[in-house]
């Protein structure tokens, strides 16, 4: 995260609040809800913040690197 932001459910509600310097873990699974026009879905690490998983602003998100998860 560039910035500090919110986490947002699928029903526009707000569930948490990420603190900048956070990593995002965007997750592309067709098991999960896909991508709103400004929002990555995924979850952010939790040892930091302790959030939910849920909706994030893409512009306060910085491209670090790609992480592999085989099923």
């Amino acid at each position: 995260m560039t910035n500090k932001g919110q986490i947002w459910d699928a029903e526009g509600e707000r569930i948490g609040d990420v603190a900048s310097g956070t990593l995002f873990f965007r997750q592309e699974s067709a098991s999960y809800p896909p991508p709103v026009d400004d929002r990555y879905y995924g979850t952010v690490d939790e040892v930091i913040s302790g959030s939910a998983t849920g909706y994030v602003l893409r512009k306060k998100l910085d491209y670090v690197g790609v992480v592999e998860i085989c099923d």
